[in-house]
Order: C-alpha cells, then sequence, then structure tokens
C-alpha cells in the first residue's frame, strides 16, 4: 500500500510500505479521507521534542475509514462500517515504527474494537486508549466527517472545565481547533472573546465570537481588560507571552487551559498576576473517545458546521500531501484534507 512516510524531520515522501498487521481484536479498513492537523502534523514534521517522534514513521491521525476485513474476536465492527481515527501497525521488518495513535496518511489502516477487550476482561488499560475507535452512521460524508476526530479532542477538553453558563471565556487563537472551542462553549451559553488573526475575524464571529481582538493590535492588553475579567481563559496556540500577558484581565481563582502545543515544553505562566491562584488543565490530557456520541448529536441537530473548516480547492490526493500540508502551514484554510478515493 502506499503511506506517507517520515523518514526523519523535514523528510515526508509518499511511497509503498507492507500491509498492516491485523490482531483478533482488530479490524482492517480502507483509509477514505484523513484531514491535516495544523499542530500535531506539522510538529512532527519539524521534529518536536515533545513527541519524541519514532522515525520513521507514517504521519496523520484524523483518518476516516470503511472496514474491509476482522479479526478473529470483532464483535462490535463489521464489515462496510464507517469507522473513525485509523491507526497503522506495520511488520517489524517493514522498520517503520507506530507512534501512539498515527498512521492515518496511509491507504489502509486498523481500528480496534475495544468493547470486546473490555467485556473479555482485558485489563483498562489496554483496551481505553482505543476508545478513539468508533462507527459513524452509514450515510455520514467522510470528508466532512474527519471533523468528528477535532470536535471531539476539543469538546472532552472542554468539558474538563464544568463551565456554567454565562461564564466569560477568552479563547487565545484562530485555528481549527479555537474555532471547534467557540462552537461547543457557544452551545454551553458562554459569552466568548477571541483573540487571533485579524484575517479570521468574520469567521469566528459567525462561529459565536462575541468579540474578536487581533494579536497585532497595539492596545490589545488594554483592548483584552477592558473586555474582561474572564472566568476562563483556553490557550488553543500554547505561547505563554500571550497567557501572561492576559493574567491580568482573569478572574481571581479562574480556570486556565493550555491546549495548544506550540511552544508547550518552555510554556510558563506567570503565578505572581494572579495572586489568589487558578486551577490549570493541561491540553494533553482528554479523552476524545468519551465525546463521541455528544459530538454525532450535535451534528444530528446541525449544531456544528464542518464548512466552516473546508475549502473544495483544499482536498488532495495521497500523492500532493505537501500541497495540502503548505495549505494549512500557510494559513490558507483551517483544515486541508487527503481524499484516497482521488487519483
Amino acid at each position: 500500500m502506499k503511506a506517507a512516510i517520515l523518514q526523519s524531520p523535514g523528510v515526508l515522501e509518499v511511497r509503498h510500505v507492507a500491509e498492516p498487521v491485523l490482531g483478533e481484536y482488530d479490524a482492517l479498513c480502507a483509509t477514505l479521507c484523513a484531514s491535516v492537523c495544523n499542530g500535531t502534523d506539522h510538529h512532527a514534521i519539524q521534529g518536536d521534542a515533545f513527541f519524541k517522534i519514532p522515525f520513521p514513521t507514517i504521519l496523520g491521525h484524523e483518518g476516516i475509514g470503511r472496514v474491509l476485513e476482522t479479526g478473529t474476536r470483532v464483535r462490535n465492527f463489521q464489515v462496510g462500517d464507517l469507522v473513525t481515527r485509523i491507526v497503522n501497525r506495520l511488520p517489524p521488518e517493514s522498520g517503520i515504527n507506530a507512534k501512539d495513535s498515527w498512521g492515518s496518511f496511509a491507504e489502509r489502516g486498523i481500528v480496534t474494537d475495544w468493547q470486546a477487550m473490555r467485556d473479555d476482561g482485558v485489563a483498562e488499560n489496554v483496551w481505553r486508549p482505543h476508545m478513539i475507535h468508533q462507527t459513524l452512521p452509514p450515510d455520514a460524508d467522510p470528508l466532512k466527517n474527519t471533523m468528528v476526530i477535532t470536535w471531539r479532542e476539543t469538546l472532552s477538553f472542554f468539558n474538563r472545565f464544568q463551565a456554567r453558563p454565562d461564564d466569560s471565556l477568552l479563547i487565545l487563537g484562530s485555528g481549527a481547533n479555537a474555532l471547534a472551542f467557540v462552537e461547543h462553549a457557544r452551545l454551553a451559553g458562554l459569552a466568548i472573546t477571541v483573540c487571533g488573526s485579524p484575517a479570521r475575524a468574520d469567521l469566528f464571529r459567525t462561529a459565536g465570537a462575541r468579540r474578536f481582538f487581533s494579536y497585532r493590535d497595539d492596545s490589545l492588553i488594554n483592548a483584552v481588560k477592558v473586555a474582561g475579567p474572564f472566568d476562563i481563559i483556553l490557550d488553543a496556540v500554547g505561547k505563554s507571552a500571550a497567557a501572561n500577558a492576559c493574567l491580568p484581565a482573569f478572574k481571581p481563582q479562574g480556570k486556565i487551559g493550555v491546549y495548544g502545543l506550540d511552544a508547550i515544553l518552555d510554556y510558563r505562566l506567570d503565578q505572581t498576576l494572579v495572586p489568589n491562584g487558578f486551577t490549570y488543565f493541561d491540553g494533553t490530557e482528554y479523552e476524545e473517545g468519551t465525546a463521541h456520541e455528544a459530538v454525532l448529536e450535535r451534528i444530528r441537530k446541525n449544531q456544528l458546521d464542518p464548512g466552516l473548516y473546508f475549502s473544495p480547492e483544499h482536498v488532495y490526493p495521497l500523492e500532493r500531501i505537501h500541497d495540502a500540508l503548505a495549505a494549512s502551514r500557510e494559513r490558507k484554510v483551517l483544515k486541508s484534507v487527503i481524499d484516497f478515493r482521488l487519483g
């Protein structure tokens, strides 16, 4: 099969590799669509130390696929099912490593029947990470439903705040994750302020932001102070300078969540700016699979809009993955997508 192999930092190539190894609880899938993650995929290519990349590896973690074949102990996936979060496991002799739950930029991959593992008495720490593998409605659009993964990730993190209606929320960032947080916060009844790229101000207002400030504005800090104070600050970028600048507009004993990973290894919050303390939420800690049904229900009710994220001119065959990554990196689109049905 063909796959996008990250050979070493900055060296990405599409080439033929061995077929995935199928275990007794696994289902083999044809990958249909996989979107580019503006954070993780680019950090992986850069060789970010946070991710501890085991080169070479298969890139991608936002894949939707269709089940082709099931292992002997699979009971909850059927041939033909549409499934989320295609990953990969290649034979050891291939020399290609698996990195946690990555590997969706390949023609085929696997999902694991975590429910069967659980019901068979397998240890929870073994089956629980596979909750990312869930079924979608049979008529779901594979391209649009790559967004299910972003929505699940962000909703499961957002739920940790236990936000109350009318809480005031400041979101730092204007990428796909920040926009997803705006959608979730709008549905929760929060008063939303966003600080991000001015080119995306109208988009974020459409999604539910009441106020939008440009990060380029010289009077930004004063504007944020006037808009505050905030119950919650959510950093969707991961650069502590911006968060520290906004801490004076923070309510005492509020909540801060750092979801972005841009400079996470050097992230430092100045606690002296919040003398009464705050509750901190680490963006590396959330359980995506627990938000699956809630996200599907919101999709059924048309409460989440995939059209905010995609553009038809930024859908590519696997052979053009460099173009897809460039479009994402250069902020031409929030989500570029590899469609394996093309070409």
